[in-house]
């Protein structure tokens, strides 16, 4: 049985329901930001183990993480070392080699000259270059046959025009190998985008355009159609379109001297150092050799928090207007439905691939948290991000640890979902 409240000081029970009612409202406000600052703090903390064990594991020297919610950043923090020596601390304005992360800021700069008409989607690539006119695709016998039809624009912003990598994918191993031995992918200072495409150009399609998702160099070529339809490098192109509006001072393909030192090295036991550190030699001068728009950048977390802050915000920062909302939807919505297979090397399963940005399918079937429409991507160097709308959300992790680069993604996702995730289901 329910007590009566007892009258008190005179003042009726419905008095006292209303000042009670009134007292539970006013303190409802603390208790949320104390909780919201409980999961802040749950979050520097879970981090900050994670990193530890990572580091004294050896899986990397060290790291910068950057996390935004609702507009706030609650975790900007240097974590370990950034030599592979081990003798320099790591800072929060540590450059990193992003590698594939540069992906997704071409693909921005391509969008725009679309918005403009200047480049159409639907367009064969040879439209813009030439050199890959007339491609042939690899046949069931090996013997390279006349393609049904020729990779447009569309295809490669969505890794669907046929290309691919020497290191992995579907392709054969006979056209990985013609990749390896045409040394295409090396990022070489010696060679221009001109000889780049006449050795692309030797070798068949792996796969039947518009037919299979197959991650590729076809970031690279859409690099050089920018710098044809510009008539700029593409370095210019980005700094134009991108990094001056969103004030990303410290992008770009190339580390001066006096900035050598804040270049995170590769731990010298990662048995993947040689081939990156080789490839991606952003600290040397490029003199001819073509910009890789697929892998050649180099920032730090903070910058790159700029640009992802303009997609989470539909293509607009502190009024500069990079992109249109509806073409911003566009990009973080999937167009890989009808194609075989998808992005699950690099992000798990249940997760598609829109233009220029993976994209998360629903709340199941994925193992690392996020929210339905959730866009990411990573660099082979060991860096990630996220950008969750449903969450307004944003998290970016930026090391120097190529072998280890799927397990520390994942794992970084976990954790940042783990302290911040709200009243949504994240499955």
């Amino acid at each position: 049985m329910t007590q009566s409240l007892p009258r008190r000081s005179g003042l009726a029970r419905r008095d006292m329901l209303r000042l009670t009612g009134a007292g539970l409202a006013m303190a409802a406000l603390p208790i949320r930001v104390f909780a919201d600052q409980m999961r802040s703090d749950t979050l520097t903390t879970r981090m900050a183990d994670f990193m530890a064990r990572e580091i004294a594991a050896g899986t990397l020297m060290g790291g910068v993480l950057m996390i935004e919610k609702d507009g706030k950043t609650v975790l900007h923090q240097a974590y370990g070392h950034s030599d592979a020596a081990g003798s320099r601390a790591a800072t929060t304005d540590d450059l990193f080699r992003i590698a594939s992360m540069t992906k997704p800021v071409t693909s921005v700069a391509i969008m725009t000259y679309v918005e403009q008409g200047l480049i159409g989607l639907d367009e064969p690539i040879a439209t813009y270059l030439p050199e890959l006119a007339d491609l042939k695709v690899h046949g069931r016998d090996g013997l390279p046959v006349t393609a049904p039809q020729q990779p447009t624009v569309y295809d490669l912003l969505r890794h669907a025009g046929g290309f691919t990598y020497a290191m992995f994918g579907a392709a054969s191993e006979a056209i990985r190998k013609q990749y390896g031995e045409a040394d295409i992918e090396q990022i070489r200072s010696d060679m221009t985008a001109s000889e780049m495409l006449t050795r692309l150009a030797k070798i068949p399609l792996a796969f039947r355009p518009n037919s299979r998702f197959e991650y590729s160099v076809g970031i690279d070529l859409l690099g050089f159609i920018l710098e044809r339809v510009s008539g700029l490098p593409l370095s210019q192109v980005l700094q134009d379109r991108v990094f001056t509006p969103l004030q990303m001072t410290q992008t770009s393909f190339a580390v001066s001297g006096d900035d050598v030192h804040r270049l995170a090295q590769v731990p010298d036991g990662d048995p993947m150092k040689p081939f990156t550190e080789g490839w991606m030699r952003v600290e040397k001068p490029r003199g001819d050799g073509y910009l890789s728009g697929g892998g050649g950048l180099v920032s730090t977390a903070s910058d790159y928090l700029q640009f992802c802050r303009m997609i989470l915000n539909e293509g607009e920062l502190n009024g500069q207007r990079i992109l249109s909302p509806a073409t911003v939807r566009l990009m973080t919505s999937d167009h890989s439905q009808r194609l075989d297979g998808g992005p699950d090397a690099f992000t798990g399963p249940g997760y598609g691939f829109g233009l220029g940005f993976a994209v998360r399918l629903g709340n199941g079937e994925a193992y690392v948290e996020g929210s339905k429409g959730d866009v990411n991507w990573s660099g082979f160097n060991g860096t990630t991000f996220t950008i969750d709308p449903e969450e307004k959300l944003i998290a970016i992790f930026m090391a120097a640890a190529p072998s280890a680069r799927n397990h520390l993604r994942f794992m970084f996702r976990n954790v940042t979902y783990g302290a911040l995730a709200g009243e949504g289901d994240h499955g």
